[in-house]
């Protein structure tokens, strides 16, 4: 990890965070789940920024690594959720890096997924320094400038164009995905979704 590109390490690390506030707020989480991915989100959220501008201590590497480790366990029970849903079409499409699709679309899937959980999203929001569920995506794009992250769908090469065929291919390739959103969205609430992260 300490040998990789710095670009790398920050979209691993923010996959890393994706996989366990997607567990965290995923329907078929449970107690197990949210308690793991809780202390992964805050091991992520106090040392990923210090690791990626070379500031981190040998602790703050190994935190990351736990939390990474954490995320893929509680992954596998609680599953992902909609970002991860709508970010495999895309990468499919353009070959695009996993962790810059995923830093893409998260904020806007956070803003439209949040009232299906107030209490889970503002849970998020408090490790960041927020307050309330509605704080979560302005941290998450903080959180993003710093990992230099902070992208849309358009820079990384998806065209207006491939909504429509992405909106479809996210219905068919990532169904429990879709279903294990807070919020549940149609075909053409997830186009709209595309749109936004644009």
């Amino acid at each position: 990890m300490k040998t990789m590109p710095k670009h790398v390490l920050a979209a691993v690390g923010f996959d890393a965070l994706c996989h366990c506030m997607e567990a965290y707020t995923s329907k078929i989480s449970q107690p197990f789940t949210d308690a793991l991915a809780l202390y992964a989100i805050d091991l992520i959220a106090h040392n990923l920024v210090d690791v990626y501008k070379g500031r981190g201590t040998q602790e703050s590497w190994e935190k990351i690594t736990l939390a990474s480790t954490i995320g893929g366990m509680v992954i596998n029970t609680a599953g992902v959720t909609l970002a991860h849903g709508m970010e495999h079409p895309a990468s499919g499409l353009k070959d695009i890096v996993h962790g810059k699709g995923l830093a893409a679309l998260t904020p806007v899937i956070i803003e439209a997924s949040y009232k299906g959980d107030h209490f889970k999203f503002a849970k998020i929001a408090r490790i960041f320094g927020g307050i309330t569920a509605d704080d979560l995506a302005p941290k998450i794009r903080t959180l993003l400038k710093n990992l230099d992250l902070d992208v849309k769908l358009s820079d990384l090469g998806i065209e207006e164009k491939d909504i429509p065929w992405m909106a479809e291919n996210c219905m068919k390739v990532s169904a429990a995905s879709i279903a294990n959103n807070p919020v549940v969205f149609t075909q053409e609430e997830i186009a709209e979704i595309y749109k936004k992260a644009m």
